[in-house]
């Protein structure tokens, strides 16, 4: 038997097959808009507070009307009502949509929000590590300006959608890319971190890549471990070659550890340990959240 879905827009239930937008909606006409993507675990979305302070920040930088925006608690709960009301019982993926209200050409004739929620089922419970690691490549046609907009994800993504397509051409897991100054910065959709000697590495959000939710999560924890962590301003091909590990993070699948980049191999013993940790974390986190 197949059951209907669902999505929630701006906060009202409707058939996922229905039309919703029209020709003049600006996240489709000039890209004005946000998004999130967040796991919910237990059908409670994870580091939610998080994940919106970010939309606000983005919200606030692109001078979208802020208070047009419900409240953390009331965006909680819809998403959690929209899951359940899809009969999604394991862990699920979350994409929280922000854009502009119809109206004007370049200049917006209102600042206010609309807000999309679309649910759908993950594999996995909990961030679980990848068995088998990921083998990637460098995307180097297309570079990544550094500008304030760098650390949001916002509907401007067409580099993304070609380093997404040199991805599937190479036959590669993932692929990491390149700000202006020809420095790693992240992957395709994830933060970039590599080991080398027990110390950690990963790239200042001010070199270009995404203000990562799990990027924050994992340096939250490594220093509460005591672990050597260094952010600097990126990376280069050499030095990746020389690490010993390399792992990539995301909101969705936590962490994700590299098996080999072009010929080079890793390990991945200390990116094992941060796994074990995040889940601990995690399992914390929902277990406070139930109880508030």
């Amino acid at each position: 038997m197949i059951v209907e879905q669902y999505i929630s827009l701006n906060g009202i239930k409707l058939k996922e097959n229905e039309a919703i937008l029209k020709a003049s909606n600006r996240a489709f006409r000039y890209g004005d808009a946000l998004f999130e993507t967040i796991r919910c675990v237990h059908q409670k979305p994870a580091y939610f507070h998080d994940h919106y302070q970010r939309i606000l920040n983005g919200m606030s930088l692109l001078k979208m009307d802020l208070q047009s925006l419900p409240s953390a608690a009331i965006l909680e709960r819809q998403i959690t009502s929209l899951i359940q009301k899809n009969r999604l019982f394991h862990d699920v993926r979350t994409r929280l949509t922000i854009f502009r209200e119809d109206g004007g050409l370049y200049t917006p004739s209102s600042n206010k929000v609309n807000y999309l929620i679309e649910v759908s089922p993950l594999k996995t419970n909990a961030y679980e590590l990848n068995s088998k690691g990921l083998l990637i490549d460098i995307f180097e046609d297309e570079l990544k300006a550094i500008s304030c907009f760098s650390q949001y994800k916002t509907a401007n993504a067409l580099l993304f959608v070609l380093a997404g397509l040199y991805k599937n051409e190479k036959g590669v897991n993932d692929v990491l890319l390149l700000n202006t100054n020809k420095q790693i910065i992240e992957g395709l959709a994830s933060n970039l971190f590599w080991i080398k000697d027990d110390a950690v590495y990963t790239p200042f959000r001010s070199s270009g890549c995404v203000d990562g939710i799990m990027r924050k999560q994992l340096l939250r924890i490594m220093k509460a471990k005591g672990w050597n962590i260094y952010e600097v301003g990126g990376t280069n091909y050499e030095e990746l070659l020389d690490a010993d590990e390399i792992f990539l993070s995301n909101a969705i699948q936590g962490i994700q550890w590299i098996v080999g980049l072009r010929e080079k191999r890793y390990f991945c013993k200390k990116t094992k340990e941060l796994s074990h940790f995040l889940n601990e974390d995690i399992t914390s986190y929902m277990m406070d959240s139930q109880g508030n």
